[in-house]
């Protein structure tokens, strides 16, 4: 098989698992806010919430350096 469609195939394998793990931080992120609009005070919460929301900035840096080190061939392939 050619080499640049190996390497369009795996770039798409990665893509979807990362969507898929983007999707589930920002569903966790979701519904601790609901839960922290009637329950403020519960600072475990609080301090998950802040977590997830400081993993999904890193996530997305990380995703954008992913993508930023694709060659302009690759991306419009």
């Amino acid at each position: 098989m050619n080499e640049g469609w190996n390497q369009l195939q795996k770039s798409a394998e990665r893509s979807y698992s990362s969507r898929d793990v983007l999707y589930e931080i920002e569903q966790t992120i979701t519904e601790l806010e609901i839960y922290l609009k009637t329950n403020p005070e519960d600072e475990i919460a609080i301090v998950q919430y802040q977590q997830f929301v400081d993993k999904r900035k890193g996530f997305m840096l990380l995703w954008a350096e992913a993508y930023a080190q694709l060659s302009l061939s690759e991306m419009q392939a």
